[in-house]
């Protein structure tokens, strides 16, 4: 290949339900690769299955892959010079290639199908159908058709396509066409060493951002399933650009490691910007003043996109629920609260004072300081596990804590 060459990759989903993490992970590979070698990342859908592919499946994937951040140079919404990029709108396409294959003989009908000739040397593979007796044409057959007219250079996909390579081959040669460059990246396994499916929970991008999953980690998640850059975990999406090279793919299954990814976003949310954690907020808890310190007292416990709101919440609400659970835990100081809430009242409102007037007001009754702080936590809070609660008492204000004291 020319190194004159634009480099051109694509995804060519089938939409017949949603976007599954296996095909996020060749969409992203293709992406990533396109985007390092300033390429062209094309998409085009395969609805040639006319009976299962619906408008909602081709939304579902055009959402998941916006969701990831994988923008599309040419494909449906974008348009672009190769279209169309619906196989269903191609079919006077392929008609005109598979009259060039029957008038050379390369290929003959029967029983209302269209049947290519086999030319492996070897006999292992028979002459196979490239149109049914509908109309349609067959994948074999209508892929080679597309990356040969979109000019894709490189075609990066899953190895359960490794059994196809011969016979597109086959097809390419017949019509004189470039082959492009075929990299098969390998499949992904559930934890007990299954084709991921159902049974091992979600499987599409759309359940994952549903359960709380930032785009940033699945995308980096999904890049380590068969991808490996020394013994590096944490990707942002520039790593990621500036390291993944198709050579560092790895030739064995991946497994799909629920809490591996669960630790990712966990990382990631870690080490998000605020105003990136802002996103996630609703607009009247923006308006607090000290939401910039409640997000960065409360971001290292966050676990998940819906924590993000729940760890501002108690700061920023008048009233909180406690629990059924922990009603008996926060009851067991009540009857100190009402004292408590007095010297509070007329504490230095500084987290050290604040703990020391707690810890004092403890001492003097003769208990342990965690027989106070504990239902204190729960009472302020609604939980019994917080950032520590003297900085969180400093935030929530003095007139708020020694009002739900004194509830």
């Amino acid at each position: 290949m020319s190194e004159n060459v634009q480099i051109r990759t694509r995804f060519a989903p089938s939409p017949t339900g949603y976007l599954h993490v296996g095909g996020a992970r060749t969409a992203l590979f293709n992406w990533l690769y396109a985007r390092k070698n300033n390429g062209k990342f094309i998409l085009r859908i395969e609805d040639t299955d006319r009976a299962r592919s619906t408008p909602e499946a081709i939304q579902a994937i055009l959402n998941g892959l916006r969701w990831l951040g994988l923008d599309w140079d040419e494909g449906p919404e974008a348009g672009g010079d190769f279209g169309p990029y619906f196989q269903t709108q191609r079919l006077e396409i392929y008609n005109k290639y598979l009259a060039e294959l029957l008038s050379q003989k390369t290929a003959y009908e029967k029983d209302g199908a269209v049947y290519f000739k086999s030319t492996d040397p070897d006999g292992n593979i028979e002459d196979f159908v490239i149109r049914r007796s509908d109309g349609m044409p067959v994948y074999n057959y209508a892929v080679v058709i597309d990356d040969a007219l979109m000019r894709i250079t490189h075609i990066i996909r899953g190895d359960d396509h490794l059994s196809n390579t011969p016979r597109q081959v086959m097809i390419y040669k017949a019509l004189n066409l470039a082959v492009p460059k075929i990299v098969h990246v390998p499949m992904i396994l559930g934890p007990d060493g299954q084709r991921l499916s159902k049974r091992h929970g979600a499987t599409s991008v759309e359940e994952y951002a549903k359960q709380g999953v930032l785009p940033e980690a699945m995308v980096n998640y999904l890049a380590r399933l068969g991808w490996a850059y020394k013994d590096q975990e944490f990707f942002t999406r520039a790593d990621l650009l500036e390291k993944f090279s198709l050579n560092k793919v790895g030739r064995s299954a991946a497994i799909f490691d629920n809490k591996k990814l669960e630790w990712l976003n966990a990382e990631h949310i870690k080490k998000a910007s605020l105003s990136r954690l802002k996103d996630f907020l609703p607009a009247e808890y923006l308006q607090h003043p000290k939401i910039d310190k409640i997000l960065a007292l409360s971001q290292s416990r966050m676990k998940t996109v819906g924590h993000i709101a729940k760890s501002c919440a108690y700061f920023i609400e008048k009233e909180i629920t406690i629990p059924a659970e922990l009603q008996a835990a926060a009851e067991s100081a009540r009857k100190y609260l009402p004292e408590l809430a007095v010297r509070l009242k007329a504490a230095v409102w500084q987290t050290e004072a604040i703990e020391k007037t707690v810890r004092g007001f403890a001492a003097e009754q003769n208990l342990d300081a965690a027989q106070i702080i504990m239902p204190l936590r729960i009472i302020l809070t609604g939980s019994n596990v917080s950032p520590g609660i003297f900085e969180v008492m400093e935030l929530l204000g003095q007139e708020l804590t020694v009002a739900r004291l004194s509830a």
